[in-house]
């Protein structure tokens, strides 16, 4: 595997932990979700300059490095993203705002703007080792790489103020923060790179590239899991809440059977065809329904029914 292939693993892992539980719990919180697609973004971008995706795509599109392009405009959109939204949790600022969505949109344009100008007749998935020497190639790289920096900073300044003022963030979050340490040494790291292969000189390539791969996948397994830790404790709850449902269906549903043959009334809990995101609607009407028979009957309400509504009345 390629050296960004193995730094998109940590995203991977917590994109496909989130995954499965939406899968089985079918609802989740907006936060979540935005992680969701920011994982996805990066991850994709990080993994794209494949051999085989490399030529799939330039035989498609009939440019032949296409996906380095490609792969970088994702990243620069799934780690903006990232930033924004860790930087809203840490300010209680909105998610998107016109100003940073421009900056955005110019950093892309610059990026399409600068590939066009690289002479890069054949396809490659190591696209800087083999176009690196070029000056539009050096300016490509560094203008993702500064930007990243920047976004990433800002927002890490953002989680050091929370910190400072006790907003109550996650303590995940420092992960995060000595991730955008790294990610800023990693952004000084390309771009003296680049500046060195255009320079032609050869052994302080071999030197800073023998130091971004440690940085690089340093950085990304640290901003991978700080941005995640505000998220992934919301998840793993809401995936601990949905499993206890699904234990409570199979012992409060004989007891509501027993109950409607006592009291010879029948509600509408077994004619719903219930969906599996309506999970917390049908607890709720089950325990009611298991309350009012009881009741109906002269009986008493098993105590699981009664803990069951009492735990949905906090939550709501």
């Amino acid at each position: 595997m390629t050296l960004h292939v193995w730094g998109s693993l940590p995203v991977w892992l917590i994109l496909a932990v989130l995954v499965v539980r939406l899968w089985l719990v079918r609802t989740q919180s907006a936060s979540v979700t935005w992680l969701m697609v920011c994982c996805a973004f990066v991850a994709v971008g990080l993994s794209i300059n494949q051999p085989d995706v490399v030529t799939f795509l330039g035989g498609l599109t009939r440019t032949p490095n296409v996906a380095d392009l490609l792969g970088r405009c994702l990243m620069v959109c799934g780690l903006f993203a990232l930033a924004q939204s860790v930087e809203a949790a840490a300010r209680s600022a909105r998610l998107l705002r016109p100003s940073r969505l421009v900056g955005v949109a110019l950093v892309l344009v610059a990026l399409v703007v600068l590939f066009v100008l690289i002479d890069a007749p054949e396809p490659t998935s190591q696209f800087m080792v083999e176009y690196g020497d070029q000056l539009p190639t050096a300016l490509y790289s560094a203008v993702e790489m500064t930007y990243i920096a920047v976004v990433i900073t800002r927002s890490a300044l953002a989680v050091l103020r929370a910190f400072r003022e006790g907003d109550g963030l996650g303590r995940m979050y420092w992960l995060f923060v000595v991730g955008a340490a790294a990610m800023v040494l990693l952004a000084a790291i390309a771009v003296a790179l680049d500046a060195v292969h255009v320079l032609g000189l050869d052994a302080a390539v071999r030197v800073l590239g023998t130091v971004y791969a440690p940085v690089f996948l340093t950085s990304m397994a640290l901003l991978a899991v700080g941005a995640a830790g505000g998220v992934l404790p919301d998840a793993a709850r809401e995936f601990r809440d949905w499993r206890a449902a699904r234990v409570r269906f199979r012992t409060l549903e004989p007891d509501l059977r027993r109950l409607e043959g006592a009291s010879g009334n029948r509600g509408l809990y077994f004619t719903i065809a219930w969906q599996r995101r309506q999970w917390r609607s049908r607890l709720h009407r089950l325990s009611v329904e298991i309350e009012d028979r009881a009741r109906e009957a002269g009986q008493d309400v098993p105590a699981a029914a009664t803990l069951t509504t009492a735990r949905l009345e906090e939550t709501t």
